[in-house]
């Protein structure tokens, strides 16, 4: 299944999302009901079931009842439309600085920031738990391209590099599988069954402050028993809530496991972090959020009753052995070893691991499908990709990179990006946009250091600033998208690459980044014009001119636009209108985004190479269309 199955199986598992909440809604104002009915019999006067069911009473429980369900799911749906962030904040996460010192933090930033670059999207925004010393991470947003990493500190602090990879590759794993909206809206919808036994908490608590001032009565008493139902009701509720995560999450979280491994094609990695969570301090939170998140992180959150009917996680040793068989037997030799002394050494490193198991890792690489399309490597990470990422991430001077992890200094680094494909004198550019005289020469500076990089590290270079940008206020941001869009049409002519870095800066520093756009195209006939377009656009930047384009064209819109639709000549090919005509594609049916991005991938690789100026397209569209696309390569290229 790749990332597109993935994303549609997402949308269908929203809709067994609604069925679920709206059992769980009907035999919450069913079980209300038979609360107030037994209260009305057993405290004013007896009432029989079909008198109770046509009376005022229970059609004013049944509605308040809906009325609090939908108006606690709204408010916390409300709190998290910020996506990632806005979950953050509710979990009270520190937001870690690109540019800290700290060694773990270092590592982690490092360990994001290739996994990114090996997946084709920007940077995602990292927070940390600073009070949960057990190992757990978890990934959210609404857009594969917008995400959020939140660690506990404990995470950072005893996994080693290979281990905090393979857990950050089960979160990115997460983030392809199309699990991470699915996650926010659960959590949603189970905060509104879970209101009414917060309701039934808060009228048990009023009616015995009231009872000490002014003395019980029977209506008084008729609001504490219904109070003390409904705060049982909520346990319902939370029985239901933990019923429905394990449906939706726990062979998620398998999949997920597997997904690390092909990322990286290290087991030991995920199976070190699993091993330390089973026999150290496990990853039980102490947030009082700990239950709404349960189902989003990479370890479980809470001691479950009933395991295996709630547990919204297989446990550890299921786990460990479906990674292979050797990781549970190491695992309980590493137990064994703690117990046998107080001072017992920590688990093996990573690599150690690996070479011990060599044979698990290496059938398990075996075992996965090769690629045959270029849709097919949307959302996936190969160890190609990661070193691809790791000499990009070394290549870039220590003085640069620490640039970009500063918000002020990364704005610079983007002027000198722009200024580095500009046609007209870099002085006279940048006197349009009345920078101070200080920052004008370190834009100058920076601009001298990107032109001695090459081409290759352009787009790399605006991914990594991106979680820095994001810190800075959202005036700040639209200040910089402005004087962006004025230093690019100060010389009359946009290229490709200002084309690209304006639309993906745009797209996750704009107003609403972080929304998922909606499905309203099911065909490509009503945007056949914005194909044509769009695929006209990828043939002339390939260099293809003449017959050679006309074939090409041809070619790739065969499956995509009715038969003879002729080729737009490069005259017609505005970015203006493509940036229109990716606005509108973006909102086809995953499935059928799959297409596209194979038609585009195929004019990129139509003569045989891979040039700088074609990726950077490519990777914009996949952007705009939210599809996760790691680095493009042939057959014989390996950067």
């Amino acid at each position: 299944m790749n990332f597109f199955e993935h994303q549609t199986r997402a949308r269908r598992r929203t809709g067994l999302l609604v069925v679920y909440f709206t059992l769980a809604l009907l035999l919450t104002m069913a079980a209300v009901n038979l609360a107030g009915l037994l209260a009305w019999h057993w405290l004013l006067q007896p009432i029989s079931l079909a008198a109770w069911l046509r009376s005022p009473a229970a059609l004013w429980l049944a509605g308040i009842t809906l009325l609090v369900v939908a108006g606690g799911s709204a408010v916390r749906f409300w709190q998290l439309r910020g996506g990632g962030s806005a979950l953050a904040g509710m979990l009270q996460a520190r937001r870690i600085d690109p540019d800290t010192h700290l060694a773990e933090e270092r590592q982690l930033v490092n360990v994001v920031e290739e996994m990114a670059i090996a997946s084709g999207i920007p940077v995602p925004q990292l927070f940390v738990l600073d009070n949960e010393p057990a190992i757990n991470a978890l990934v959210a947003g609404f857009r594969p391209t917008e995400t959020s990493v939140i660690v506990t500190r404990g995470a950072l602090q005893q996994l080693d590099r290979d281990e905090l990879q393979g857990v950050i590759a089960h979160e990115f794993s997460h983030v392809f599988n199309a699990d991470m909206r699915l996650n926010l809206r659960l959590i949603a919808a189970l905060a509104g069954i879970l209101a009414i036994g917060k309701t039934g908490e808060f009228l048990m608590h009023s009616m015995r402050y009231g009872s000490h001032r002014s003395g019980r009565n029977n209506g008084a008493a008729a609001v504490f028993v219904v109070g003390a139902a409904l705060m049982a009701i909520g346990y319902i509720g939370l029985f239901f809530g933990r019923l429905i995560k394990a449906a939706i999450s726990r062979q998620r979280e398998l999949l997920a496991d597997a997904g690390s491994v092909q990322f990286t094609r290290n087991p030991a990695g995920i199976a070190g972090a699993l091993i330390r969570i089973r026999n150290g301090d496990g990853s039980h939170l102490n947030s009082r959020h700990a239950e709404d998140m349960s189902h989003m992180c990479f370890g479980e959150t809470l001691t479950f009753r009933l395991r295996g009917l709630l547990a919204t996680h297989p446990s550890v040793d299921e786990r460990l052995a479906a990674l292979g068989t050797p990781w549970l037997a190491r695992a309980r030799v590493d137990a064994r070893q703690r117990s046998a002394t107080a001072t017992a050494p920590a688990p093996e490193s990573a690599p150690a691991q690996t070479h011990a198991f060599a044979e698990t890792a290496t059938a398990m690489a075996a075992a996965m499908p090769p690629v045959a399309r270029a849709a097919d490597t949307v959302g996936t990470v190969t160890p190609a990709h990661l070193g691809y990422a790791r000499r990009i991430h070394e290549s870039i001077p220590e003085h640069l990179h620490t640039a970009l992890h500063r918000s002020d200094e990364a704005e610079l680094v983007m002027y000198a990006l722009v200024l580095s494909v500009s046609d007209g004198a870099p002085g006279v550019l940048l006197d349009t946009l009345a920078l101070p005289p200080a920052s004008a020469e370190r834009v100058s500076q920076r601009l001298r250091q990107i032109q001695a990089l090459g081409t290759r590290l352009r787009l790399p270079l605006a991914d990594l600033a991106i979680p820095a940008l994001k810190q800075a206020p959202q005036a700040d941001r639209d200040r910089l998208l402005a004087r962006l869009d004025t230093l690019i049409r100060a010389d009359q002519r946009v290229t490709l690459f200002e084309f690209v870095l304006t639309h993906i800066l745009a797209d996750h520093l704009g107003h609403g980044a972080h929304r998922n756009p909606t499905v309203a195209f099911r065909s490509y006939r009503p945007l056949a014009a914005d194909i044509r377009l769009l695929l006209s656009v990828m043939v002339h930047a390939s260099g293809a001119r003449d017959d050679t384009a006309t074939r090409q064209f041809r070619g790739l819109s065969a499956a995509v636009l009715p038969p003879g639709t002729a080729l737009l000549p490069i005259s017609e090919c505005k970015l203006d209108a493509l940036s229109r005509a990716l606005q509108r594609l973006a909102r086809l049916t995953p499935l059928l985004k799959a297409g596209l991005v194979d038609a585009c991938a195929d004019a990129v690789l139509a003569d045989g190479r891979v040039q700088v100026a074609e990726a950077e397209l490519l990777r914009a569209v996949c952007t705009l269309l939210d599809c996760p696309m790691p680095p493009l390569f042939t057959s014989d290229q390996t950067t």
